[in-house]
C-alpha cells in the first residue's frame, strides 16, 4: 500500500506532462523579447502566392521566416507580404498582420516604407500597433505594467539588473489610408473621434475601460466605428 501511495501521484504527474508539454510547443512564445514563433500561419505575398508553415517574427529586423515543407527557410520583408496570419495551438487564436506604407513617424516627411503592423480590429477606423522595447530595474516592474506595458517573464534572468519591457505603440489606419500616430492614446483618438467623441466617452464611462489596457482600446474604437 505504502508503494501505491507513491506510484498513482507519479503517473498522474506523467499523464500531465505528456499531455501539457505538447500542447506549450505549439502554441505562440518568444525565444527573444523581440522576436515571436507561432506554430502554423498563412502569409500572403505582393506576388499573389501564398505560402504555409510555421512563422517567426523578427520585429526588429522586420523579416518573417516561414518553415517550407521540405525544411528550408523562405524570408520575407514587408516589401514582399501583403499580410500575413498566425495562429496558436490548440486555442486556434489568429492574430494578422498587414503590410503598410508608412512615413517612420516623421511628419514633415513624404518618405514612406512598407512596414509590419499588428491589425487589432476590424472596421472604417483600424487600430494597429507596433512594439517597442524598454530595459528597466525589476524594481520597476510593477510602474510600467500600470502604464499598459507589457512584462515578458522569460526575458529575465534570476539575479539580472535588467527586466525586458514590451511597449505596445498604437496608431490609427484611417479608410484613406492614411496612418495616425497616437502619442497621447486618450488625445489623439478624440481628435478622430470629433463629433461622436462625447458618445463615445459616455460609453468608456459607462462601461468603466481604460486607454491603457490593449483589449478595452479595441472595444473604445470598435464603439466608434458602430456610431
Amino acid at each position: 500500500m505504502k508503494n501505491d501511495n507513491y506510484t498513482i501521484p507519479f503517473i498522474v504527474c506523467l499523464i500531465l506532462f505528456l499531455v501539457v508539454v505538447p500542447l506549450i510547443g505549439q502554441a505562440q512564445y518568444r525565444p527573444a523579447v523581440d522576436i515571436q514563433e507561432w506554430p502554423m500561419g498563412k502569409i500572403v505575398l505582393t506576388s499573389g502566392d501564398t505560402i504555409y508553415g510555421p512563422v517567426t517574427y523578427h520585429h526588429t529586423q522586420e523579416i518573417i521566416n516561414i518553415q517550407n515543407e521540405d525544411g528550408t527557410l523562405s524570408a520575407f520583408s514587408p516589401v514582399n507580404v501583403k499580410y500575413f496570419i498566425v495562429q496558436e495551438q490548440p486555442s486556434g487564436k489568429s492574430t494578422t498582420f498587414r503590410s503598410l506604407m508608412w512615413d517612420m513617424d516623421r511628419d514633415y516627411s513624404d518618405f514612406k516604407k512598407p512596414t509590419f503592423f499588428e491589425q487589432l480590429n476590424q472596421g472604417g477606423v483600424v487600430l494597429i500597433m507596433r512594439e517597442n522595447y524598454i530595459h528597466t530595474e525589476p524594481e520597476n516592474l510593477s510602474a510600467y505594467s500600470a502604464q499598459g506595458f507589457l512584462y515578458d517573464p522569460d526575458s529575465y534572468v534570476p539575479g539580472s539588473e535588467w527586466i525586458n519591457h514590451i511597449k505596445p505603440l498604437y496608431y490609427l489606419l484611417l479608410p484613406d489610408g492614411e496612418i495616425i500616430t497616437l502619442r497621447n492614446v486618450r488625445k489623439d483618438l478624440y481628435q478622430v473621434f470629433g463629433k461622436k467623441g462625447k458618445q463615445v466617452k459616455k460609453y468608456v464611462k459607462d462601461k468603466r475601460l481604460a486607454y491603457e489596457k490593449p483589449h478595452q482600446l479595441v472595444a473604445i474604437v470598435n464603439y466608434f466605428n458602430s456610431l
